[in-house]
């Protein structure tokens, strides 16, 4: 971990302006661009950003790589991946917990911003939509982890697939319902289950006219 000079900065103020966080709302982001309480950290590919009793109480906003979002004290099961745009830490900025609720790990070289719970105050004061802004992120995490709950609790490992698949399929533009661009070995840890597994489970589920399968995409054809 690195603090980021302030010449550096200044190429990743583009990239905060875009963050959700700031819509409608790009001079609030310059504030929090020139506060200088904020932190400006750089982290390696593996180190541990977050764990369960060493965390900022602070907003922390991507500015450039991936990482991941895992639960339980181990680090084994995988929540979420967030990349550049994205945001962790919202949920627990204004909590009395003392300790965090998950493991946040950089998987690739990472650039964040930290925004203490003291300057997301005078940030909502200053500007209303950056506050429904974060009000909508909240909203919007219940709603994640209320799904992955869902997926998570579906039973065995063909259940957690069938939950996923019929959870997470969108309507195409030909009526069709698809799930896009998808990773197997990702899938995999996602659902807590070995790749070979996996794909016994889907090759079954697409013999039975379930599903099927067109490179990284995967057409749900009926009901799970």
């Amino acid at each position: 971990m690195e603090t980021i000079g302030l010449k550096k900065r200044k190429k990743y103020i583009p990239a905060l302006k875009k963050n959700f966080l700031f819509k409608g709302a790009e001079n609030a982001a310059q504030y929090v661009a020139d506060s200088e309480c904020v932190e400006w950290l750089a982290f390696n590919k593996g180190e541990i950003i977050y764990d369960y009793n060493n965390y900022k109480k602070s907003l922390g906003i991507i500015l450039k790589g991936r990482v991941s979002v895992r639960k339980d004290k181990r680090g084994n099961v995988l929540l979420n991946t967030l990349h550049a745009g994205e945001a962790f830490g919202g949920a627990a900025l204004f909590s009395k917990s003392s300790e965090f609720i998950a493991t946040v790990r950089a998987e690739s070289g990472c650039v964040m911003l930290f925004i203490s719970e003291e300057i997301m105050r005078e940030l909502i004061k200053r500007c209303p939509e950056a506050g429904m802004n974060y009000i909508e992120y909240l909203s919007e995490s219940l709603v994640f982890l209320n799904k992955r709950l869902d997926i998570f609790t579906a039973g065995d490992a063909e259940g957690r697939t069938a939950e996923y698949l019929r959870k997470n399929c969108r309507t195409d533009e030909n009526g069709r319902r698809v799930i896009d661009d998808l990773s197997m070995t990702a899938l995999a840890e996602y659902l807590a289950v070995g790749r070979a597994t996996l794909y016994r489970i889907l090759s079954d589920f697409e013999a039975k006219g379930i599903i099927s399968r067109e490179g990284r995409k995967i057409y749900v054809e009926r009901e799970l």
